[in-house]
């Protein structure tokens, strides 16, 4: 396992869902007796939060994925190629 490429999806992991948690705990929120412009600014807030929260979730979503690649990632060993490999002598 390669820890760099595991703490890069630990981090990743943990900005994604925590905006995204963010995201949704504080959904912008209309009121009674709005004027139009504020009916628009309302729904043009919506849209923007709608849009970073799936940001963040794909952010999230990629960091798992990340955790998971490296988790299978080995490394090289220090001590030369691996395994021998013998081949038969040429049969004449």
């Amino acid at each position: 396992m390669d820890k760099r490429v595991f703490a890069l999806g630990i981090a990743m992991l943990v900005a994604g869902f925590s905006v995204y948690g963010y995201l949704n705990e504080n959904v912008p929120t209309g009121k009674t007796d709005m004027t139009q412009d504020e009916i628009n600014a309302l729904n043009e807030a919506e849209v923007v939060n709608a849009g970073l929260s799936n940001i963040a979730g794909l952010v999230g979503g990629l960091g798992f994925f990340i955790v998971l690649i490296s988790i299978g990632l080995k490394r090289k060993k220090k001590g030369g190629e691996g395994k021998p490999v013998t081949q038969k002598p040429a049969e004449i």
